[in-house]
């Protein structure tokens, strides 16, 4: 095996906001991403940051470790690996392949910024300040353009990456509220009901098939 993780770990949040991830990697290959991520770097969220997705990515590397070390699994960790660190190794290309629309739309910006920050909580103030525009003027303008003020697009956002997660992952209901910025798991199930018309956990236990 030319790249093989020895390890994954995605802790639990202690905080709302704060989680630690780690992993050990060896084999023929690591020295190439080693190399270049010798000093720690840090990666600023920005109109074409893609951090949502690396974390994913990596818990998804994590959940196919803890399926079981079948040589399929351990081939797609591996690949995904790659995929993984070349991500931060090669920082600007990974933020442009995404083809992500032109940074001067400020709702598209806003969006992205909303999807970047799922796990956190935010205010319209924040957005707004995020755009350059007063409160007011950026309220009226996301309105307009959504059919939806910003704190409801945002918890459309955070309900939709939930319902992704209890498709796709075996975490517990409330963690899965930690992980989208809410730490009240009974608001969480109200918001969950309200835009999808029934409970996390009945969700969970309904056939997507």
């Amino acid at each position: 095996m030319s790249f093989l993780p020895e390890a994954a770990t995605a802790t639990e949040p202690t905080t709302r906001n704060h989680g630690l991830y780690w992993i050990h990697f060896k084999g023929t290959l690591a020295g190439n991403y080693a190399q270049r991520l010798y000093v720690p770097i840090e990666i600023k969220p920005s109109i074409h940051s893609r951090i949502n997705g690396r974390i994913s990515l990596f818990e998804e590397i994590f959940h196919t470790l803890e399926m079981g070390y079948s040589k399929d699994n351990i081939l797609y960790a591996c690949s995904a690996l790659h995929y993984f660190m070349g991500t931060l190794c090669y920082l600007q290309p990974y933020r442009s392949a995404d083809g992500s629309s032109d940074p001067k739309d400020l709702i598209e910006a806003t969006i992205h910024f909303m999807k970047e920050n799922i796990g956190k909580k935010m205010s319209v103030e924040e957005m707004a300040q995020h755009c350059g525009y007063s409160t007011s003027h950026f309220t009226a303008l996301f309105t307009q353009r959504t059919g939806h003020s910003p704190i409801s697009y945002f918890n459309q956002l955070k309900i939709q990456y939930a319902c992704k997660l209890l498709d796709t992952t075996n975490i517990r209901i409330n963690q899965v509220c930690y992980k989208i910025g809410i730490d009240d798991c009974y608001y969480f199930s109200r918001l969950f009901c309200k835009i999808m018309g029934q409970s996390p956990s009945a969700y969970r236990k309904q056939n997507k098939g």
